[in-house]
C-alpha cells in the first residue's frame, strides 16, 4: 500500500490519547517563546566521524537563521539556534537533548542529525511536548509511528534503497543483492528497504553483514560479499565506511558495484577518496551543487556562504538550510500565538513547497507528516571523475 495514502489504523485509543495530551500540553507550555524570540535547539556531530555532516549542516542552519532575522524575523520574532555537539555518539546525544530541553528550554528541535542520536532525543522532545522538526535523517522512525510533533522532509533511507535495487535489477542485469550496513537503526533501514525489493522481485535472500559505527576494517565483510558472488552491495555507511569497504574491495580485485544512500552521498566521498570511490553510485533528493553547473540563485547563496564561512557550500550545508527555511514557513503560517499545536498544523497546511536547490518538492497532511514522496523522489548518482553525475530519476 502506498505509504502517503496509508491510514494508520493500527494507532490504538490509548495511543491516541496521549498524542492529543501531548499536543494540548505543547499547546499551554509554548516553552522558548517570548514577545521577541523564537529559540531553536539542535544537535550536530561537530566533532568526531560525521563532524563532515554536522559542520557544514549547522553553517547552513546558521545561514539562514541570520538572514531570516535581518529580513525582521518571523511575525515579529528574532530566531536564536542553540547547536550542542553529540559526536555522533548516543550518550552525547542524551546529555545535549536534555540541557536543550530542560535548561534552554528551546521551542522546538530543527534538523537534529543523525538516527541513533535521534532515537535518544527525540522521545524525550516529544514527552515534553518539543516539536522534533526535519531531523537530518532519513530513517522512517522519524515520521513513524505518526506523532502530532513529528515531522520529516527527506525520503526514507528503505525508500532509496528500493527504488536502487529494482533500477539495477531491471537496467543492469543485477540478479543477487549484498547489504553492507551500520549495526543501528540507520544501517537497518538501508537493510530493510533491500530487503522488502529484493522480496518484491523474486530474488534470492539478500547477503547481509554489518559493522560497529567508527570501524576501519571491512576484510571480512568484503570477502564474505565476494564469495557470495553479490553482483550489487547496498551501503548502510556515511563517509569514512564508503571510503573504506570500497578501498577494501579494489584491493582483493572484488569488481562489483555499489550504492550508498543519501547519508553517503557527499562530496567527501570523492574529495577524500583519491580516486577509491570512482563508479560508486548514490541516492538522493537533492543534488550536490557545483559551482559551474547551478542557476544564478543557488550561486548568489554559494556565494554568500563563501563569504560568511569561508568555505565552500556543500549538500550538507544545504540540508542545514533547507530545515530551517521549512520551519519558518511553518511559523510564519502559525501567526503570532505561536505554540507546538498551531506550529503543527500550519507545517500540515504546507502544500507542493518547491526546494530551490532543485530537491523533491514537499507536502504534509494532518494524516502524513513524510514531506517528500517517498516512492517517487529519489535520483540516482554516479561518480565519474571528480563529480558525482545525475543518472536519472528512479522509483520503485
Amino acid at each position: 500500500m502506498n505509504r502517503r495514502n496509508f491510514v494508520r489504523f493500527g494507532l490504538t485509543v490509548a495511543g491516541g490519547l496521549v498524542a492529543a495530551t501531548t499536543l494540548t500540553g505543547a499547546s499551554q507550555a509554548a516553552q522558548g517563546i517570548t514577545d521577541d524570540k523564537i529559540l531553536l535547539g539542535s544537535h550536530q556531530p561537530l566533532s568526531g566521524p560525521v563532524a563532515l555532516w554536522g559542520v557544514p549542516v549547522t553553517n547552513g542552519m546558521r545561514m539562514a537563521v541570520e538572514e531570516i532575522n535581518a529580513k525582521g524575523g518571523i511575525n515579529g520574532r528574532k530566531l536564536e539556534l542553540i547547536v550542542e555537539d553529540t559526536a555522533y555518539q548516543q550518550n552525547k546525544a542524551a546529555q545535549a537533548g536534555d540541557k536543550l530541553l530542560k535548561k534552554d528550554k528551546v521551542f522546538a528541535l530543527v534538523g537534529p542529525l543523525g538516527t541513533p542520536t535521534n532515537m535518544v532525543t527525540m522521545p524525550r522532545a516529544l514527552k515534553k511536548g518539543v516539536p522534533n522538526l526535519f531531523p537530518l535523517s532519513a530513517a522512517k522512525e522519524m515520521y513513524e509511528p505518526h506523532h502530532a510533533l513529528k515531522f520529516s522532509n527527506l525520503t526514507p533511507y528503505d525508500d532509496q534503497m528500493r527504488s536502487a535495487v529494482k533500477y539495477f535489477v531491471e537496467n543492469e542485469g543485477v540478479k543477487k543483492i549484498g547489504v553492507l550496513y551500520q549495526d543501528d537503526d540507520f544501517g537497518k533501514n538501508v537493510l530493510l528497504g533491500c530487503e522488502a525489493q529484493a522480496k518484491d522481485m523474486g530474488l534470492p535472500p539478500v547477503v547481509k553483514t554489518n559493522f560497529k559505527r567508527g570501524s576501519k576494517d571491512f576484510s571480512s565483510q568484503i570477502a564474505k560479499l565476494k564469495s557470495a558472488g553479490v553482483e550489487l552491495v547496498c551501503l548502510g555507511t556515511i563517509i569514512g565506511e564508503t571510503i573504506g569497504s570500497m578501498a577494501t574491495a579494489k584491493k582483493i580485485g572484488y569488481k562489483t558495484k555499489f550504492v550508498v544512500s543519501s547519508a553517503g552521498y557527499v562530496p567527501e566521498n570523492i574529495t577524500l577518496a583519491k580516486g577509491l570511490t570512482e563508479g560508486l553510485y548514490g541516492t538522493s533528493q537533492t543534488p550536490i551543487p557545483y559551482y559551474e553547473d547551478v542557476d544564478d540563485f543557488v550561486k548568489g547563496w554559494m556565494d554568500r556562504y563563501k563569504t560568511r564561512f569561508n568555505k565552500d557550500a556543500v549538500l550538507q550545508s544545504i540540508a542545514g538550510y533547507e530545515v530551517i527555511r521549512l520551519f519558518a514557513e511553518g511559523a510564519r503560517k502559525a501567526g503570532k500565538d505561536l505554540t507546538a499545536a498551531k506550529l503543527a498544523k500550519a507545517i500540515e497546511g504546507i502544500k507542493n513547497l518547491k526546494s530551490p536547490f532543485g530537491g523533491a518538492a514537499v507536502s504534509f497532511s494532518a494524516e502524513d507528516h513524510l514531506g517528500p514522496d517517498a516512492r517517487n523522489s529519489t535520483s540516482l548518482y554516479k561518480v565519474i571523475g571528480p563529480k558525482w553525475i545525475k543518472v536519472g530519476g528512479i522509483s520503485y
